[in-house]
Protein backbone atom coordinates (compact mmCIF):
# COMPACT_ATOMS: atom_id res chain seq x y z
CA UNK A 1 0.00 0.00 0.00
CA UNK A 2 0.94 3.73 -1.13
CA UNK A 3 1.82 5.40 1.99
CA UNK A 4 0.46 8.59 1.77
CA UNK A 5 0.21 12.32 3.29
CA UNK A 6 -3.13 13.90 4.30
CA UNK A 7 -3.03 17.76 4.70
CA UNK A 8 -5.87 19.28 6.42
CA UNK A 9 -6.99 22.93 6.98
CA UNK A 10 -7.80 22.69 10.64
CA UNK A 11 -11.82 23.89 11.34
CA UNK A 12 -13.36 27.05 11.84
CA UNK A 13 -12.05 28.89 14.36
CA UNK A 14 -12.77 32.46 16.33
CA UNK A 15 -10.17 34.16 14.54
CA UNK A 16 -11.80 32.65 10.94
CA UNK A 17 -15.06 34.05 11.93
CA UNK A 18 -13.27 37.86 13.53
CA UNK A 19 -11.36 38.17 10.31
CA UNK A 20 -8.62 38.62 12.50
CA UNK A 21 -5.00 38.03 10.94
CA UNK A 22 -3.34 35.36 13.64
CA UNK A 23 -0.22 33.48 12.20
CA UNK A 24 1.91 34.29 15.54
CA UNK A 25 -0.33 34.18 18.45
CA UNK A 26 -1.25 30.43 18.99
CA UNK A 27 -4.47 31.49 20.84
CA UNK A 28 -7.65 31.20 18.29
CA UNK A 29 -10.34 28.23 19.71
CA UNK A 30 -12.28 26.18 17.39
CA UNK A 31 -15.89 27.47 17.13
CA UNK A 32 -19.33 24.67 17.38
CA UNK A 33 -18.75 24.31 13.72
CA UNK A 34 -15.45 24.10 13.46
CA UNK A 35 -15.00 20.87 16.27
CA UNK A 36 -18.20 19.86 14.17
CA UNK A 37 -15.88 20.12 10.87
CA UNK A 38 -13.15 18.51 12.71
CA UNK A 39 -15.49 15.04 13.96
CA UNK A 40 -16.84 14.82 10.11
CA UNK A 41 -12.91 14.46 9.27
CA UNK A 42 -12.33 12.20 11.73
CA UNK A 43 -15.20 10.08 10.78
CA UNK A 44 -14.16 10.16 6.56
CA UNK A 45 -10.30 9.64 7.97
CA UNK A 46 -10.88 6.74 10.23
CA UNK A 47 -10.44 3.88 7.66
CA UNK A 48 -7.59 5.57 5.51
CA UNK A 49 -4.73 3.74 7.46
CA UNK A 50 -2.73 6.88 9.34
CA UNK A 51 -0.65 6.04 11.79
CA UNK A 52 0.76 9.33 12.25
CA UNK A 53 -0.56 13.05 13.58
CA UNK A 54 0.73 15.81 13.26
CA UNK A 55 -0.06 19.57 13.65
CA UNK A 56 1.11 23.10 14.46
CA UNK A 57 1.18 24.65 17.54
CA UNK A 58 -1.82 26.89 16.76
CA UNK A 59 -4.23 26.05 18.88
CA UNK A 60 -6.92 25.68 16.06
CA UNK A 61 -4.69 23.16 14.01
CA UNK A 62 -4.05 21.47 18.06
CA UNK A 63 -7.83 21.40 18.66
CA UNK A 64 -8.53 19.78 15.22
CA UNK A 65 -5.96 17.22 15.56
CA UNK A 66 -6.96 16.52 18.86
CA UNK A 67 -10.86 15.52 17.67
CA UNK A 68 -9.10 13.21 14.97
CA UNK A 69 -6.66 11.95 17.12
CA UNK A 70 -9.41 10.88 19.42
CA UNK A 71 -11.19 9.07 17.04
CA UNK A 72 -8.18 7.17 15.50
CA UNK A 73 -6.33 6.59 18.67
CA UNK A 74 -3.08 7.98 18.00
CA UNK A 75 -0.98 10.01 19.50
CA UNK A 76 -0.07 13.62 18.53
CA UNK A 77 3.12 15.36 17.54
CA UNK A 78 3.90 19.15 17.43
CA UNK A 79 5.42 19.85 14.22
CA UNK A 80 6.51 23.76 14.51
CA UNK A 81 7.06 23.75 10.26
CA UNK A 82 3.65 23.28 10.06
CA UNK A 83 2.31 27.21 11.42
CA UNK A 84 0.94 29.67 9.33
CA UNK A 85 2.67 32.27 7.08
CA UNK A 86 4.09 34.41 9.38
CA UNK A 87 2.20 37.95 8.46
CA UNK A 88 4.21 40.29 10.37
CA UNK A 89 3.40 43.62 11.44
CA UNK A 90 -0.36 42.58 10.10
CA UNK A 91 -0.38 40.31 13.15
CA UNK A 92 -3.82 40.79 14.73
CA UNK A 93 -5.31 43.60 12.65
CA UNK A 94 -9.17 43.05 10.98
CA UNK A 95 -9.22 46.24 8.91
CA UNK A 96 -9.71 46.14 5.18
CA UNK A 97 -6.69 47.79 4.20
CA UNK A 98 -4.33 44.82 6.33
CA UNK A 99 -6.05 42.28 4.10
CA UNK A 100 -5.57 44.11 0.93
CA UNK A 101 -1.83 44.11 1.63
CA UNK A 102 -1.59 40.46 3.13
CA UNK A 103 -3.45 39.34 0.43
CA UNK A 104 -1.11 41.32 -1.87
CA UNK A 105 1.46 39.59 -0.56
CA UNK A 106 -0.18 35.68 -0.43
CA UNK A 107 -0.68 36.35 -4.35
CA UNK A 108 2.93 36.81 -4.72
CA UNK A 109 3.85 33.82 -2.83
CA UNK A 110 1.26 31.66 -4.55
CA UNK A 111 3.13 32.78 -7.79
CA UNK A 112 6.15 31.33 -6.36
CA UNK A 113 8.67 34.72 -5.86
CA UNK A 114 11.03 33.68 -3.35
CA UNK A 115 11.78 36.95 -1.52
CA UNK A 116 8.16 38.23 -1.38
CA UNK A 117 8.10 39.05 2.39
CA UNK A 118 5.13 40.23 4.92
CA UNK A 119 6.75 43.52 6.54
CA UNK A 120 8.03 42.07 9.35
CA UNK A 121 7.51 38.08 8.68
CA UNK A 122 8.65 35.74 6.64
CA UNK A 123 9.56 35.63 3.13
CA UNK A 124 8.31 33.06 0.56
CA UNK A 125 11.49 31.48 0.86
CA UNK A 126 11.54 30.99 4.19
CA UNK A 127 8.00 29.52 4.61
CA UNK A 128 8.55 27.08 1.54
CA UNK A 129 12.21 25.74 3.72
CA UNK A 130 10.39 25.53 6.82
CA UNK A 131 6.67 23.60 5.57
CA UNK A 132 8.78 21.52 3.34
CA UNK A 133 10.61 20.12 5.41
CA UNK A 134 8.18 19.26 7.70
CA UNK A 135 6.66 17.41 4.88
CA UNK A 136 9.84 15.31 4.24
CA UNK A 137 10.45 14.22 7.66
CA UNK A 138 7.15 12.11 7.13
CA UNK A 139 7.97 8.54 5.95
CA UNK A 140 4.62 7.03 6.59
CA UNK A 141 0.70 7.51 6.09
CA UNK A 142 0.47 10.39 7.70
CA UNK A 143 -2.17 13.38 8.91
CA UNK A 144 -0.68 16.64 9.01
CA UNK A 145 -3.27 19.56 10.44
CA UNK A 146 -2.10 22.80 9.09
CA UNK A 147 -3.62 25.90 7.92
CA UNK A 148 -4.77 26.99 4.64
CA UNK A 149 -2.32 30.03 3.56
CA UNK A 150 0.72 28.09 4.08
CA UNK A 151 -0.28 24.59 2.37
CA UNK A 152 -1.82 27.18 -0.74
CA UNK A 153 0.88 28.63 -1.42
CA UNK A 154 3.54 26.13 -1.21
CA UNK A 155 2.10 22.50 -1.75
CA UNK A 156 1.67 23.31 -5.55
CA UNK A 157 5.30 24.14 -5.54
CA UNK A 158 6.05 20.58 -4.01
CA UNK A 159 3.97 18.95 -6.67
CA UNK A 160 5.11 17.49 -9.88
CA UNK A 161 1.40 18.39 -11.04
CA UNK A 162 1.46 21.67 -9.36
CA UNK A 163 0.76 23.84 -12.72
CA UNK A 164 -2.86 21.92 -12.16
CA UNK A 165 -2.95 23.18 -9.11
CA UNK A 166 -2.27 26.80 -9.26
CA UNK A 167 -6.01 27.68 -9.55
CA UNK A 168 -6.78 25.74 -6.85
CA UNK A 169 -5.38 27.06 -3.90
CA UNK A 170 -7.68 28.51 -1.36
CA UNK A 171 -8.64 25.50 1.04
CA UNK A 172 -11.87 25.45 3.06
CA UNK A 173 -11.99 24.32 6.87
CA UNK A 174 -10.90 21.15 7.12
CA UNK A 175 -9.84 21.23 3.38
CA UNK A 176 -7.79 17.99 3.05
CA UNK A 177 -5.18 17.65 0.33
CA UNK A 178 -3.97 13.99 -0.68
CA UNK A 179 -0.35 13.61 -1.53
CA UNK A 180 1.91 10.66 -2.61
CA UNK A 181 5.71 10.50 -2.58
CA UNK A 182 7.22 11.06 -6.46
CA UNK A 183 10.66 11.47 -5.32
CA UNK A 184 12.84 12.55 -2.20
CA UNK A 185 11.35 16.25 -2.25
CA UNK A 186 8.67 15.80 -4.66
CA UNK A 187 4.92 14.52 -4.61
CA UNK A 188 1.68 13.88 -6.84
CA UNK A 189 -0.78 15.71 -5.91
CA UNK A 190 -4.16 13.19 -5.60
CA UNK A 191 -7.04 15.47 -4.55
CA UNK A 192 -7.16 18.84 -3.73
CA UNK A 193 -9.62 20.64 -0.73
CA UNK A 194 -11.39 17.54 -0.77
CA UNK A 195 -14.70 18.27 1.61
CA UNK A 196 -16.69 14.78 0.82
CA UNK A 197 -16.96 14.48 4.56
CA UNK A 198 -19.01 17.80 5.11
Amino acid sequence: MTDLIYLMRHGQSVVNVERRLTCRSLEGDLTDLGREQAAKAADWLADKGISRILHSPFHRAEQTAQIVAKKLNLPLEVEDGLREMDCGDFEGRVDEAAWDEFMAVAFRWRAGEWEAAFPGGESYRQGFERFSRALHHVKETALLVTHGGITGTVTPYLCVNAAALQQNSVLDNTGIVILERYDTERYICRSWNLVEHL
